[in-house]
Order: structure tokens, then C-alpha cells, then sequence
């Protein structure tokens, strides 16, 4: 049976129909957006379904498991759903779709909905001053392919051509179904179709970490309680992490003065997570905007090694093994990775981030390649291992993915080529230690904890921790969330990560 604070109980039964539930780290957010969403199910008197909300499947899954362990599994099926909002967006594009709302290129009503365009014809890195493509509605509510500059490097499709043929076959990409929606709801009687979808279809919202949310996300939030749903937001302006991805926390705020009836809080300011001396003190004092000044300790003393950048994390200590190298940008960088997904999942259980997105790069067959993946690259492992030099690894490599039945990955320019190889070279320092730990970005650690852990702060980033931080300041919001994951002791490793490299190694979050 859960056990719940009193705070905890009167957020969870509130009986108001608009709630905002401020929740501090290791306060229980999700346990009470279990309970929140338990609650609303079970009132008796409107048959129409209660849908949790959430911004990524591993968080609706948790959510989900949640539910079903407090409330039985029966508490979510039928119209009682858990999902992810790109989910939803997905559906009402689907039905603006088949209503005629919307038309999509020879008629399709039907689609292929991805993560990104990664593996399709024209998909590519973009460099700044170039443009990429995006979907949006023409004046006849017409899907047609736009255009925005880049103003800074990214993947996308560039050439209007290939984009446009990508649409007419029917799949999109998650970001594009989210800019036709943004179209979409600037027109009255779409805005009005949706409004009246959710209000048949749900009774009630959970929304969680709400504070990741973009602006369409927010929109959905606000039709839902100007139409009389009951809302729930469940978050913290201290770990908004995610405008690099679109999110506008600050959106929030106008959320709030928007609606006619108006949002109650509930504060969840108690935390079960921090014991010992230093973190209750410590998360009291940067919640408070103190300055703050971490101890220093070494990467033998923690359990995880958290960074704002894969390149931090793979100079602070030959026993961290980071999850990751850089962004999948390129054939090698995707062959490097799947490399380095064969170390982490021996030695840490985990895969490498970004794996998915290296197999589509390389255009493998996934299943095929789960079966051979360890067999055609461990043997390269063992090589870095026993001295073998990088250069002479990275080309094997290269013709080991050959051999797999797709285009063997090109060599890169003289200094990318280095790169690489130093990254190799890297990843063999760590083969031959006996006991690893894993090095991850913040924006992965968010919503997990170890008992010790280990962060590493450019200069800068220390001088604001020095000077306190601030809710609601992106940057401020990445140190809080790093800190705030140790449940005993969080001190500072030693960076000693070279401009070049955090440039080059950044771009991953």
C-alpha cells in the first residue's frame, strides 16, 4: 500500500477541476500523478476516458506500470489511456485527416509516422546559412513542404524535392506532424474541431512534467480547460530541460492567466530522496537561489558521472563510460556508435544512445543486426583492447558494416578522421578497467538518482552555480537537475576536456 504525505493526499484528491502540482526533486511527482490519475478514473457519473500525458515513451511506460501496480491494470484500458503527446497529436491529425480538415498529398488519409527522418531520401546534416524543410498548411488547409534557414547545424531534409516526396509517400516525421497541427490550430473552425474531440473522447487530463512541454503541447492543455475538462499539471520550473527541443516553460505562466477559471497549486516541497549532511542542505540552498560550491571528488568515488556534453564525460576519469560519443551525423559516426553499444551493453547493461538512430543511418535490417551485431564487432573491441592502433580498427570497421549488406561508411576529412580515431582511442583506455560506471548527459539523468554522483562543470557553469541559480533559466535548470540526482553526496569532477573536443562532442543531449 502507498503511503502518502498529506500534501501528497490533497493534491492527489483535489477537488478542484484545475490543478497545478508543483513537485520538488525526489517529492514523489510520479506517485502522485498515479494517484491523481487513479483518482479521476474512478469517480463515478461520466463514462468518457482519463488520459495521462507525458513527453516520452520510457515516462509514459513508468507512468503506466505505476497505475497498474496501485490501481490494478484495469484502471487504464478502453478510454483510459496513458500516452505520449506526440501520440495524441498523431490522432487528432488523423481525424482532421479523414474529416477532409486537412488533405494530404494524393489524398492519403493514412500515414507513416516517425521518430525523425533519418534513412530517407535527402535526409542530411545542415550546415548554418543553409535551409531545411518543414510541413505546414497552405491557405486551402493543404499539406505542402515550407522552408526556415538554419541558424544553427542540424539534420533535416534540405532539397524541397526530396521532401516533397517524402510527404507524398505518407510518412512524416514527429516535428512535422507537431508544425501542421501549429498551422492548424490557427484556423477557428480546426481550433473548434479539436476542442470538441477532446471534450467527447476525455473527462479528465494528467499531464506530466509539464514544464517540458512546447507551445502546441501547452494549446492542447488550455482547449482542454476552456472546454471543461478537469486539468492537472504535475512539474517543476527548477528542471525545465528541454527548450533546446522546443519546450517553453515560460508558456506556462501564460497558461495560467489565460484560462477563465484559474489554475489551484498544490506544493510538494518535501523530498524523500537526500539523506546524509550534504544533500538535504545542498537542495535547500539552490532552490533558495544561494550560491553554491561543489567539493571536488574523483570518478572512483561515484556512482554515475553526469555532464551537459558527451565530450566532458569522456575526459574525467578512464573508468566512466559514457553512453555516447557525439550526435550520428555521419555513416562512421553511426559504425562507432553501434561499436561502442557493444561495450555498454556488456559492461553496464545499457545501450548506447543514439543506437536506433545508427542503425537507421546505416540502413540495416534490425533484426538482422541485433542477431550479428556482437559477433561481426566484438572482435574489434578485443583488438582496441590489446593495443591494435585506432586508425586500423576504424577501417576494419568500416568493411565489417560492409559485410553486413549495406554501403560501407566513407572516410571523413583529415581532422574528422582524427576525431574518430581519438575517440577509439578513448573507448580503449576503459576496455581493460575492472569495474566501469556510466557517464551520461543531464537531459538523461533527468528523473533518475544514484547514491553518489559525480558532475563535471565548465568554468562558467560553476561561476553561476557560485552566484545561484534561477527557476525557469535553461542553463541554471541543467546544473539543478545534475545536482539534484545524488541521494547521499554530489561533488565536482576534474574537467579537463579541451575547447576543441566539447565543440566537436556536443551536439548530443
Amino acid at each position: 500500500m502507498v503511503k502518502l504525505t498529506n500534501a501528497q493526499v490533497l493534491a492527489a484528491a483535489a477537488q478542484e477541476r484545475l490543478v497545478n502540482v508543483v513537485s520538488a526533486p525526489g517529492s514523489g511527482k510520479t506517485t502522485i500523478a498515479a494517484e491523481r490519475y487513479g483518482y479521476q478514473r474512478y469517480l463515478r457519473g461520466d463514462t468518457r476516458g482519463v488520459l495521462g500525458l507525458t513527453f516520452n515513451r520510457a515516462a509514459a511506460a513508468e507512468l503506466r506500470g505505476r497505475i497498474e501496480a496501485r490501481w490494478g491494470v484495469a484502471c487504464v484500458g478502453g478510454t483510459h489511456r496513458v500516452i505520449t503527446f506526440d501520440h495524441l497529436h498523431v490522432e487528432l491529425l488523423f481525424w482532421l485527416l479523414r474529416r477532409g480538415m486537412i488533405t494530404w498529398p494524393n489524398g492519403l488519409t493514412e500515414l507513416d509516422v516517425r521518430d525523425d527522418y533519418r534513412g530517407v531520401q535527402g535526409h542530411r546534416f545542415l550546415t548554418v546559412g543553409s535551409y531545411v524543410r518543414y510541413a505546414r498548411l497552405n491557405s486551402s488547409s493543404a499539406v505542402i513542404s515550407g522552408s526556415r534557414q538554419v541558424t544553427k547545424p542540424e539534420s533535416g531534409i534540405g532539397s524541397v524535392a526530396d521532401h516533397r516526396a517524402v510527404l507524398a509517400s505518407g510518412t512524416v516525421s514527429h516535428e512535422d506532424v507537431r508544425t501542421i497541427l501549429r498551422s492548424a490550430m490557427q484556423a477557428p473552425e480546426m481550433r473548434q474541431f479539436a476542442s470538441d474531440w477532446l471534450l467527447a473522447s476525455y473527462r479528465a487530463l494528467v499531464i506530466d512534467e509539464v514544464y517540458d512541454a512546447d507551445d502546441l503541447d501547452i494549446h492542447v492543455a488550455y482547449l482542454a480547460a476552456e472546454a471543461g475538462l478537469s486539468v492537472t499539471l504535475i512539474g517543476d520550473p527548477w528542471q525545465a530541460l528541454y527548450k533546446w527541443r522546443g519546450a517553453r516553460p515560460e508558456v506556462i505562466e501564460k497558461l495560467f492567466e489565460a484560462t477563465s477559471e484559474p489554475f489551484v497549486a498544490y506544493e510538494q516541497p518535501e523530498s524523500f530522496r537526500f539523506s546524509g549532511d550534504q544533500m538535504p542542505h545542498l537542495a535547500v540552498s539552490l532552490r533558495a537561489g544561494q550560491g553554491v560550491a561543489l567539493p571536488e571528488t574523483v570518478s572512483t568515488e561515484v556512482d554515475v558521472a553526469l555532464a551537459r556534453n558527451w565530450g566532458q564525460l569522456w575526459s574525467v576519469g578512464d573508468n566512466i563510460l559514457p553512453l555516447a560519443f557525439r550526435t550520428v551525423n555521419s555513416a562512421t559516426d553511426a559504425a562507432v556508435n553501434l561499436l561502442l553499444d557493444v561495450a555498454t551493453r556488456a559492461r553496464l547493461g545499457v545501450p548506447s544512445s543514439g543506437r536506433e538512430s545508427a542503425i537507421v543511418k546505416l540502413g540495416l535490417d534490425r533484426d538482422h543486426f541485433q542477431t550479428r551485431q556482437d559477433e561481426a564487432l566484438g572482435p574489434f573491441l578485443a583488438n582496441l583492447r590489446d593495443g591494435q592502433p585506432a586508425s586500423e580498427v576504424l577501417e576494419a570497421l568500416r568493411e565489417a558494416i560492409k559485410a553486413l549488406g549495406v554501403r560501407r561508411p566513407n572516410r571523413l576529412s583529415a581532422a574528422n578522421e582524427s576525431a574518430v580515431e581519438a575517440q577509439l582511442v578513448r573507448l580503449a583506455a576503459r576496455l581493460a578497467h575492472p569495474r566501469l560506471i556510466p557517464g551520461l548527459t543531464v537531459f538523461q539523468a533527468k528523473g533518475r538518482e544514484w547514491e553518489r554522483v559525480g558532475v563535471v562543470l565548465s568554468q562558467d557553469q560553476a561561476a553561476t552555480l557560485a552566484a545561484g541559480l534561477q527557476e525557469l533559466e535553461e542553463e541554471h535548470c541543467i546544473i539543478y537537475v545534475a545536482l539534484t540526482r545524488a541521494r547521499r553526496a554530489c561533488g565536482r569532477l576534474a574537467d579537463h576536456v579541451h575547447g576543441a573536443d566539447v565543440d566537436e562532442l556536443s551536439l548530443e543531449r
